[in-house]
């Protein structure tokens, strides 16, 4: 311890003693922390990232895909459908002998197609070659890369794209996914010795240095593949010589932390390639779909080349606005390539003779606009998502583009003759209607189709899940519903279609049928299906408002709901997606499905983001009950004001109910099949009247759209649950028919529900003018009739 602070004691007084020296070394001591300082001052933008190059893929668009068309050996099947299905995909036709990545080969019976590298719920999958035969409407057999299988997903469709503040489309791709002739070309044309430098090159530097001298201004950087990275993470396009300077800086701590794949693959995910439609192109795997319409593992070495030339200027070297120039360009780098021994001479010579041939696909856009805004707030609801802009998310959904595009097409249609109807006898032009479609699967309330309205440029508003209009009469399966479930109302019995006046917030009211007619009495049955106001709100007020509205609530009805006299007739504002739910749960035997869109979504990383509020199925109803509104709501679709359905011819049971609002302003059709429920509304934003009534203008649109988009289905009846009791009834009395009553129906009944006694209605005879003893039975019932009124003599 002595002989320490003996020698400090010495160095203290050598120190004091020598100024020379003193100076000296305090000169060096403040060079190096000056030096440091400065270092970490040119090191600042790359420290404030934490060292982070962005080589991983979080900073991409978050991308929302809809389901993909399955294939299946036995399922029917056409191959001029396929191939318009491929085509909407941005798959090409190609007549060649060699089928590249996005191209397809259909022949009369058969299909040929070279699957593109495709995101799925598991992840990237590579590209592959699938054949598909077709005997008879249906899939004889498939092979994907010669093996055969029973089943195949085709590529699922991008529905929409989410990116940050700038449209900067990214599709990341991986050195280690990408063939090596794809990194040789960008090597090539970019930094040859790239494996070998520090970060910066000395030659480069040198040869960049000199013709800045001779023009007295910094024109050409001399930049290795790593300061161009460390310029478009990091600096800005400044052209100066302190730029260079902290560029160069930067390139070496960048070289000094990061793997030469990391800086690479980084590289070509961020580097800008050009534009187009409004879309910023960043990364190879961007530019290679939307030059060549395939994923950027797929290039072939001309296209590879090509892309690689056009890194130096996008635009002057776009291969789709000035081919002639890309291939000068690609040329140059494919004769580097040989100079540099990564390609041989009959290799390059056959590249050299190759055409430059595109396939653009249009990148970001929406093909379905009003759901990607419906699902992007479900990603915030159930997973928690605030933000989805350039967080590199994948958002699987239950949209199948194929019924989507029907859709479209059926509510373009539709409502383009109904205006053109509307017009007729008008002195001033209406506004255009409105519509919404939305067709989900009962079982599991997956969004299958989802129309928000007529032109998303024109209204982003969203028809299906934002809007809230009165119901109407697709409200009145619910008062049925109340009813069967108090116990006292089977579809037999009889209702009083009278006058009637209540009394509802101190003033009276009095409910009218739509033909201003009354019946008497009348079926639950018949008042359903001619969609009879007056027997139904008596109905509903026997059953109490409360017990309706608790009814809808259970049903699938979220909003507000005034228990007024004039619920049960569709009072109340109800959307689309709320119809559709208690459809849905009728259609599924009472079981109330969750209507969602997403199943599933993967973040950057590829790892499930957990659902936080999964979509889970309530019993809401007794199977039963459920089983009878149907079998009414049947009769709706068989002779009551929906039988236009009929027309489309659509295989298996239907049912549904239409509704009208007061002048018109609301027209629905909610119907369903035992596999599907979809639910049309046509109206005006305003609201005005549309004139049309929902068999008018709603069914149309529904009948289309479902006789396309739905299978053949083998069964003709909703699956019946036990304990369901049946009896024939005659319509007129709602009693048990006779053999005479000229109109019977197969009723089912809740357990203990079909009535005991027999019809003693006198019927009039069937008309058939035609029999031989015709006007013998008119005699003889006018005989009886008359007998009954003034006594038998």
């Amino acid at each position: 311890m002595g002989g320490m602070k003996a020698r400090l004691a010495a160095f203290l007084e050598y120190f004091r003693t020598h100024p020379v020296q003193r100076r000296t070394l305090l000169g060096i001591a403040a060079t190096l922390l000056l030096g440091s300082g400065l270092l970490v001052w040119l090191l600042v933008p790359y420290l404030k990232t934490f060292g982070d190059i962005g080589a991983g893929p979080e900073n991409a668009p978050s991308r929302l895909y809809g389901a993909p068309t399955v294939l299946e050996v036995g399922r029917e099947a056409r191959v001029s459908r396929l191939g318009a299905e491929l085509a909407v995909l941005g798959y090409r036709p190609s007549e060649g002998d060699t089928l590249p990545a996005g191209r397809f080969r259909a022949g009369d019976d058969s299909l040929a197609v070279r699957l593109r590298r495709r995101m799925t719920p598991e992840g990237p999958v590579p590209g592959q070659l699938l054949t598909v035969q077709v005997e008879r409407g249906r899939i004889e057999g498939l092979r994907v890369d010669g093996q055969p299988v029973e089943r195949v997903a085709l590529e699922a469709p991008v529905l929409a794209t989410w990116y940050g503040d700038e449209a900067r489309e990214r599709w990341p791709v991986r050195v280690a996914d990408l063939p090596e002739h794809v990194v040789q070309a960008v090597l090539a044309a970019e930094d040859d010795s790239f494996y070998w430098h520090p970060g910066v090159s000395p030659t480069g530097i040198a040869r960049a240095a000199l013709v800045n001298l001779r023009k007295g201004e910094v024109s050409q950087g001399g930049s290795t593949l790593t300061q161009q990275l460390v310029k478009n993470v990091f600096l800005t396009h400044e052209r100066s010589f302190f730029r260079k300077i902290r560029e160069a800086v930067i390139a070496v701590a960048v070289e000094a932390q990061h793997s030469k794949r990391d800086i690479l693959q980084s590289y070509l995910n961020g580097i800008y390639m050009g534009g187009g439609r409004g879309v910023q192109y960043y990364g190879l795997g961007a530019v290679a779909r939307a030059y060549f319409g395939k994923d950027a593992t797929e290039l072939t070495l001309e296209e590879a080349a090509l892309l690689a030339g056009a890194i130096k200027a996008p635009a002057v070297y776009s291969p789709l606005q000035h081919p002639e120039k890309a291939r000068a360009r690609r040329d140059e780098v494919l004769r580097r390539m040989a100079e540099l021994k990564w390609i041989d001479a009959a290799t390059l010579e056959r590249a050299l003779r190759a055409p430059v041939e595109t396939a653009p696909l249009r990148l970001g856009g929406r093909l379905a606009p009003h759901f990607g805004d419906a699902m992007a707030a479900e990603a915030r609801e159930r997973f928690g998502l605030r933000r989805l802009g350039n967080q590199g998310h994948h958002l699987f959904s239950t949209l199948r583009l194929p019924e989507q595009a029907l859709a479209e097409e059926a509510v373009a249609d539709v409502l383009d003759d109904l205006d053109r109807r509307g017009r007729r006898g008008r002195r001033t032009t209406p506004e255009p209607l409105e519509a919404a479609l939305l067709s989900v699967d009962p079982a599991t309330g997956a969004i299958l189709a989802y129309v928000g309205g007529r032109d998303y440029e024109r209204s982003e508003f969203d028809r299906v899940s934002q809007a809230r209009r009165q119901a109407g009469s697709v409200f009145k399966p619910i008062v049925l519903v109340a009813a069967l479930e108090a116990g006292d109302t089977s579809p037999a019995t009889l209702l009083d279609d009278k006058p009637l006046t209540l009394k509802a917030g101190g003033k009276s009211w009095t409910p009218r049928n739509s033909d201003g007619a009354y019946r008497g009495p009348i079926t639950a049955r018949r008042a359903m299906e001619q969609s009879r106001n007056v027997p139904l709100v008596r109905l509903a007020m026997d059953v109490g408002l409360d017990q309706v509205a608790a009814t809808a609530r259970r049903m699938g009805i979220a909003g507000p709901m005034e228990e007024v006299p004039a619920l049960p007739l569709g009072s109340a504002g109800v959307s689309p997606r709320e119809v559709a739910t208690v459809y849905a749960t009728l259609a599924s035997g009472g079981l109330r499905p969750t209507v969602h869109g997403l199943s599933l979504v993967l973040d950057p990383k590829m790892q499930p983001v957990q659902d936080l509020r999964p979509p889970t199925a309530e019993q809401a109803l007794d199977p039963k009950v459920a089983f009878v509104a149907t079998a009414v709501l049947e009769g709706v679709v068989r002779r009551g004001t929906a039988a236009g359905v009929r027309r489309y011819r659509i295989s298996g049971a239907l049912a549904g109910k239409t509704g009208t609002t007061n002048e018109a302003r609301d027209s629905w059709f909610a119907g369903y099949r035992p596999d599907r429920v979809t639910v049309v509304w046509v109206g005006h934003d305003n609201p005005a009247s549309t004139r049309f009534s929902g068999s008018r203008a709603a069914l149309p649109i529904w009948g289309r759209y479902m006789k396309e988009a739905l299978p053949e289905m083998d069964g003709d009846d909703f699956p019946e649950p036990e304990g369901i009791e049946r009896a024939t009834i005659c319509p007129d009395s709602g009693l048990r028919a006779r053999a005479d009553c000229p109109a019977k129906i197969r009723e089912a009944f809740l357990p203990g529900q079909p009535p005991n006694k027999v019809c003693g209605l006198e019927h009039l005879p069937p008309i058939d003018p035609d029999a031989p003893d015709f006007g013998e039975r008119l005699g003889g019932w006018l005989k009886r009739k008359l007998g009954k009124v003034f006594g038998d003599n």
